[in-house]
C-alpha cells in the first residue's frame, strides 16, 4: 500500500508541479509525457532481470533523489531531474500493478489490488497541494517528498520477490512468501 502511494505521489507532484519549469508549459508536459515511455520499457526489461523488488526500490529511489535535486533552483538541471523523475516514476507504475498482483493469494488479489488503489489516490489528492506549497517554500516539499519516498524503499526490504514464483492460491502460501526459501514455480 505504500509503494502505492508513493508511486502516485512522485508522478503527480511531478506533474502538477511542472507549471514551475521555464519554458512553455505544452512543450514541458509533451517532454514529460513522453519521459514516462522509456521509463516502462526499462521497467519490463529489468523486472526480468532483476525482479520486481529490485526494479521497484531502484526506480524509487533514483525518483525520490530527482525529486530531491529538483530542489536546486537550476532551471536546466530542474527539467532534468523533471524528466528523469517522470520516467521513472512511469517505471514505478509498471512494477506496482505487477507486483501487487503477484503478491495477493487469489482471494484476495482484487481486493489488496484495491487497497492499494486506494492508497494512490489518496496520494493524488495530496498531490496539488504539495505542489502549490512549492510557492511557500521552493525547497521543503521537495525534500519532503524525497525522504518519504527513501523511507519506502527502505520499507520495500521487507517485501518478497514475487518474480518466478508461482502465484499464491491461498493465505498460507501468501505467508510462505515472506519465508527466506526460494522456491521456483515449476510451471516456468
Amino acid at each position: 500500500m505504500f509503494g502505492w502511494f508513493m508511486t502516485s505521489l512522485v508522478y503527480y507532484m511531478l506533474w502538477f508541479s511542472a507549471k514551475n519549469l521555464a519554458g512553455s508549459i505544452y512543450v514541458n508536459a509533451l517532454i514529460l509525457g513522453l519521459a514516462e515511455l522509456p521509463g516502462r520499457v526499462f521497467a519490463f526489461i529489468v523486472m526480468e532481470k532483476l525482479g520486481r523488488k529490485a526494479t521497484f526500490m531502484a526506480s524509487l529511489a533514483l525518483a525520490s533523489a530527482c525529486v530531491m535535486v529538483s530542489a536546486y533552483d537550476n532551471k536546466t538541471s530542474r527539467k532534468v531531474m523533471y524528466g528523469f523523475g517522470k520516467a521513472l516514476s512511469g517505471s514505478l507504475w509498471a512494477v506496482i500493478y505487477l507486483y501487487s498482483s503477484e503478491m495477493y493469494p487469489t482471494k484476495i488479489r482484487s481486493l489488496g489490488s484495491g487497497i492499494g488503489s486506494a492508497s494512490a489516490r489518496v496520494a493524488a489528492l495530496l498531490a496539488p497541494f504539495i505542489s502549490d506549497a512549492l510557492t511557500l517554500s521552493p525547497v521543503i516539499p521537495y525534500i519532503a517528498v524525497g525522504v518519504v519516498g527513501f523511507l519506502c524503499t527502505a520499507a520495500f526490504i521487507l517485501v518478497p520477490e514475487t518474480g518466478g514464483k508461482a502465484l499464491p492460491q491461498t493465505l498460507a502460501e501468501f505467508d510462505n512468501l515472506f519465508e527466506k526459501k526460494e522456491t521456483k514455480d515449476p510451471r516456468v
